[in-house]
């Protein structure tokens, strides 16, 4: 069997992991003793994935939790201020609660 070689592509000048302007989290040698954050966008099927990929994870490593984020039931009407702020708010309570996210999209 060949073996397949892929290029990956990008629109950015330099993949943002590997630029020095925005440095990224340190990465974890090993997710086990580590609370798992699981960051759908709500639609159906980036929880079902992101369900379904912390069960797989969940049996690799010994996590400590599994944290799938709560949707945002603030509007910015109902709180006064802009749906950035509610969201800023939202994601920073999600990420002092977890060691490692996954976010997902799916329709």
């Amino acid at each position: 069997m060949a073996l397949l070689r892929q290029r990956m592509l990008s629109p950015l000048p330099v993949y943002l992991d590997e630029s020095t302007a925005g440095r990224l989290a340190p990465r974890p040698t090993t997710l086990d003793g580590k609370v798992l954050g699981l960051l759908p966008n709500w639609r159906p099927s980036a929880v079902h994935i992101l369900t379904a990929l912390g069960a797989l994870l969940g049996k690799r490593y010994q996590l400590k939790d599994v944290v799938l984020a709560q949707p945002m039931h603030e509007t910015p009407m109902s709180t006064g201020g802009s749906i950035i702020e509610i969201m800023r708010e939202h994601l920073d309570d999600f990420a002092r609660r977890v060691d490692v996210a996954i976010a997902a999209t799916g329709d």
